[in-house]
């Protein structure tokens, strides 16, 4: 009868675990896909800073009226214009020059290299769109070249992407060494009673304290050397030796660890965990 039983709840409990299973790594991917992205193309602020410092080099440009510019036409027009063409210039070269550092830092080639290349792939790009809304407004400028067009665009996107380049140095970011817990130089001494994810590092706990290093998980778990334990939760791991007590929290439950830490675990591992003797019989959920 009580095989029965356990074979229900089994069953019962199965669809949840495999729930568990599958929504925890796409989350954890989603979320690490959303922050790398982020870091990669820039922060809210930092385009909202691009944009004004784009429209006040537009405004400048309007009143004086660069390539003869000044010339054509009343004030509110070249403004109008010139601020368009700035704006239009952040957007491509904000990208363009993101995506190239980027590229350059994974494959070992120098930033400046990879600027110039985005300042030539900016500027052509700048030179089909804004040369159209130049003729549009001024038709007699349609005899200029697109070579012609070009190199306006360039000599002003060469200056603008060195600028950006200095005074943006945290685009290039710093090459991480990959994290060690090897127990011959810890950062706090002891034995590691459990690590958890925060963020792109995880955190070493320890009975006399706990410090950072870059992730991911598995990687941190590599280095520990062999030291028994079991991953409780997604961005949980527990050293057996730790674990004091089980507490159950409705149909949650909690492990208690040596240092007072408390580490949740997942129902997804409620099973292994039994099976590896960590969990009383009490200890199981209920449906």
């Amino acid at each position: 009868m009580a095989a029965g039983c356990s074979l229900a709840r089994a069953f019962a409990m199965a669809p949840a675990r495999m729930g568990e299973w599958v929504r925890e790594p796409a989350i954890g991917r989603y979320r690490s896909d959303m922050t790398s992205k982020a870091a990669l193309l820039g922060a809210p602020r930092d385009w909202a800073i691009d944009i004004a410092v784009a429209t006040a080099v537009g405004a400048f440009l309007g009143v004086v009226g660069p390539y003869g510019s000044f010339f054509n036409g009343p004030l509110v027009v070249r403004l109008a214009y010139w601020i368009t063409a700035m704006w239009i210039g952040v957007a491509l070269f904000g990208v363009c020059v993101r995506l190239a550092l980027e590229m350059g830092r994974r494959s070992g080639l120098p930033a400046w290299f990879m600027a110039a290349v985005a300042a030539l792939v900016g500027a052509a790009i700048q030179t089909l769109i804004v040369s159209r809304i130049a003729v549009w407004l001024w038709p007699r400028l349609a005899s200029f070249t697109m070579m012609t067009w070009f190199g306006q665009c360039l000599a002003i996107s060469i200056p603008l992407v060195a600028g950006y380049l200095l005074m943006r140095p945290r685009l290039l970011p710093p090459v991480e060494a990959a994290p060690s817990v090897a127990p011959e130089t810890p950062a706090v001494a002891g034995p590691v009673v459990c690590l958890s994810m925060e963020d792109h590092y995880v955190r070493v706990h320890t009975a006399t304290g706990s410090r950072l290093v870059a992730g991911p998980l598995e990687r941190v778990v590599a280095g520990l050397g062999g030291q028994e334990g079991m991953r409780v939760h997604r961005s949980w791991w527990v050293a057996r030796a730790a674990v004091v007590d089980v507490a159950s929290q409705g149909r949650n439950l909690r492990l208690r660890l040596s240092n007072g830490v408390t580490a949740p675990v997942s129902r997804a591992s409620v099973a292994r965990l039994r099976a590896a003797g960590w969990l009383p019989e009490a200890a199981a959920l209920e449906n």
